[in-house]
């Protein structure tokens, strides 16, 4: 990483040694129970399936109570493997989690089914979002394969295999931080999502994007126009990824050579890039961050990252334009 102007660098000072992130393997559990709305994994020897916990650690009362849940009569049963994409932390109905923390475990899911011949159910949100719908029909996880969440009564919901992997990072052993990407995993997705998306004709999708955050309730740019004034001439066009579909999202970020973007959920959508530069604008108040910094070292794109002031009294942003300048004068 490059940081021509000499910035705090925060969390991303973790990621600018070499790490290693062990193996992530996934385990496959018989006879095991979905126990509380949260779907906790208990197997058959009454042990918590630590990897349905996803980062989130429990107190040994409340594991003990978990496991003596699962030992009343069960509330239903499943004659199939399954995988759950909801967890404790209730993550999957942000973009970034349900791409980084969710989706992975569909390559677990996958991967036991072609192994052992038979269909993985994916216990999913009850109620999807359009963007969560998309992406679950692009990974070829049809309606019919789907077991809307439900919490499950009494001693929880009993499955043949319950399928579980620790999603994209891994957070008890290692040398990598808590929060780090594995490489492999966003491969992975990013290829089936290039498989499903055929690639547009030439000059069909923007190359150079400014992602705007107007109108959200946080970290907007309060001086977008000039930004924009400044952007526009060398071809940039702004975008709320919001209003796109999921398609358009892959095509566009497939295809884009320099990304301006404050710190956001849309910025998730690196997982499809492919070279290029991008500059992320934060909070300084804020501080430094690392989930996109390592998107865009996994995918060859150059990243460097700009602090901004807060605006008085909330948590919007003013981007300093000459630094905005100097930033093109290096990349274009």
């Amino acid at each position: 990483m490059d940081d021509p102007w000499g910035q705090p660098t925060g969390r991303l000072a973790q990621y600018l040694v070499p790490i290693t992130i062990d193996p992530q393997a996934y385990g496959v559990h018989p006879q095991a129970h979905f126990v509380g709305a949260d779907l906790v994994g208990v197997d058959r020897n009454r042990r918590i399936v630590e990897e349905t916990l996803h980062l989130k650690e429990l107190s040994v009362a409340r594991r003990r109570r978990l496991v003596l849940r699962s030992l009343l009569p069960k509330g239903g049963s499943i004659p199939a493997s399954v995988c759950s994409l909801v967890d404790m932390r209730r993550w999957s109905g942000a973009y970034f989690h349900w791409f980084l923390d969710a989706l992975p475990r569909l390559i677990a899911a996958d991967d036991h089914s072609a192994r052992s011949g038979e269909p993985t159910r994916v216990i999913v949100p009850a109620s999807l979002r359009p963007w969560q719908e998309e992406s679950l029909a692009l990974l070829g996880v049809e309606a019919e394969r789907r077991l809307p969440h439900l919490p499950p009564r009494r001693g929880g919901l009993e499955v043949r295999h319950l399928i579980a992997g620790v999603a994209h990072r891994w957070q008890r052993q290692g040398l990598a931080p808590f929060d780090a990407i594995s490489p492999w995993a966003i491969r992975q997705l990013a290829q089936r999502f290039a498989e499903a998306v055929p690639i547009h004709s030439a000059g069909a999708t923007p190359k150079r994007l400014f992602l705007s955050r107007r109108g959200a309730s946080n970290r907007a740019v309060v001086n977008e126009d000039a930004v924009m004034e400044i952007l526009e001439p060398h071809g940039f066009v702004a975008l709320r990824c919001e209003r796109l579909s999921l398609v358009e999202q892959i095509s566009i970020f497939r295809d884009a050579s320099h990304i301006v973007a404050p710190h956001g959920g849309a910025l998730t959508n690196l997982i499809h890039a492919r070279g290029g530069h991008l500059l992320e604008l934060f909070q300084s108040n804020h501080g430094v961050r690392p989930e996109f910094f390592q998107l865009a070292s996994i995918n060859g794109v150059a990243y460097r990252f700009l602090l901004c002031s807060n605006v008085s009294g909330g948590n919007d942003i003013r981007v300093d334009v000459d630094r905005l300048k100097e930033w093109l004068g290096m990349t274009l």
